[in-house]
């Protein structure tokens, strides 16, 4: 490459000696830059989600929240605590999705257990997650 190159890039300006450092950085050749080349341009890919889209989360919590909240139309006791479970569970994926802390599977039925549900709403909410549909 030589000397001349890099007193040129300080008297041509900052768009030549963009083009120069550019130059030095992608030349293979320079020995120097090995170590910085691999620290830089070392990328690597981009995370697998795991687990489901948030967006199908959001529609199961949409439809068990619908069919707790219409829970009275003649469905059985099991059958509404097995929705509750389930709701629970897609209300604790949210959460486990978007990185949020929660105790859902850890309280046992009760009140507590109705409070944590009543929070992890409210966080998810805040998270931008829509619980409920208009409809």
């Amino acid at each position: 490459m030589g000397s001349w190159l890099v007193i040129l890039a300080f008297f041509a300006g900052p768009v030549t000696s963009l083009a120069v450092v550019c130059r030095l950085v992608s030349d293979p050749g320079v020995p120097g830059l090995r170590r910085l080349r691999r620290l830089v341009g070392a990328r690597r890919p981009a995370p697998v989600p795991v687990g489901r889209p948030i967006e199908a989360i959001a529609r199961d919590a949409q439809r068990l929240g619908r069919q707790l909240q219409h829970a009275d139309d003649g469905r059985s006791a099991a059958r509404i605590s097995a929705i509750r479970s389930s709701y629970d569970d897609v209300l604790a994926e949210g959460c486990t999705a978007l990185g949020l802390a929660q105790l859902l599977g850890v309280l046992t039925d009760g009140p507590e257990l109705d409070a944590e549900r009543r929070r992890v709403e409210v966080v998810l909410a805040g998270a931008g997650m829509v619980l409920v549909d208009a409809y």
